[in-house]
């Protein structure tokens, strides 16, 4: 192996991990990968966050007869043009994180629907406001060819809620007998956003443009909100200032 293959090994090695993982559903690690060179010594790469291995019982499993069928899928997704996209790094990047950390909510260790939830943002959500409204509605006509669109949005919303428990710091035990059972079910819908996202986002800024068609905030719910929000004001100088700012916008 020259230098140029050497340098290069590591990256295929990456990317044969995250294509197995979109391949199909099920818990993957590749532990201490070896590089062979000239001289028949072994170069062994250095652990890092994509590289590590956690106790699973979701063992991944690949039959012989599916193999072809893997590499027919890995030359089509490798071929997408998305594939070296902005968007598709930092979704990848949060992709394997999540897929390299244990799952087992009975000792809270579920930090991995932060990083699969932080996925399906990067891929549907470059707007700030309305995120889970977006995601979720976003998501599901992506995904209506495929799935049931009430159940996209039902795992989303409720994964949304455990991911924001999670990094606000809140308790989890609410969600331990019920919607924490389906996380296969969420990983999958993850998995697929990630494929169809790759398959048919246009590329550069035309995403974005693309994500507005596919579902965008109308202006009754903004109008919504800005009424609850100054419902919400307590301070009457306040209220009466935002009052007066409001009327003179609108004579």
């Amino acid at each position: 192996m020259n230098d140029d293959e050497q340098e290069k090994a590591p990256y295929d090695i990456e990317d044969t991990l995250l294509l197995m993982r979109l391949f199909k559903t099920g818990d993957l690690f590749f532990v201490n990968p070896c590089i062979e060179i000239s001289d028949d010594q072994l170069l062994s790469q250095m652990p890092y966050p994509v590289m590590v291995y956690t106790h699973t019982t979701n063992k991944y499993k690949l039959e012989s007869d599916e193999c072809r069928v893997f590499n027919v899928f890995a030359s089509e997704i490798l071929s997408c043009s998305n594939w070296s996209s902005s968007w598709f790094k930092t979704a990848r990047r949060f992709f394997l994180y999540g897929g390299g950390k244990e799952y087992n909510p009975r000792h809270d260790s579920i930090d991995r629907v932060v990083d699969y939830i932080t996925v399906a943002e990067t891929i549907l959500v470059p707007e700030k406001d309305f995120v889970g409204r977006r995601l979720r509605e976003r998501a599901a006509v992506l995904l209506k060819k495929h799935d049931d669109i009430s159940d996209v949005r039902n795992l989303l919303k409720h994964f949304y809620a455990v991911r924001s428990t999670v990094v606000h710091g809140g308790d989890i035990s609410p969600f331990k007998d019920g919607i924490l059972k389906r996380n296969l079910d969420f990983e999958n819908v993850i998995r697929k956003l990630i494929l169809e996202a790759l398959r048919v986002f246009p590329a550069g800024d035309d995403r974005k443009n693309f994500l507005k068609q596919l579902f965008d905030i109308c202006d009754k719910t903004r109008g919504e909100k800005v009424f609850n929000d100054f419902c919400a004001i307590k301070n009457e100088n306040e209220k009466n200032r935002c009052y007066e700012k409001i009327t003179k916008k609108l004579s």
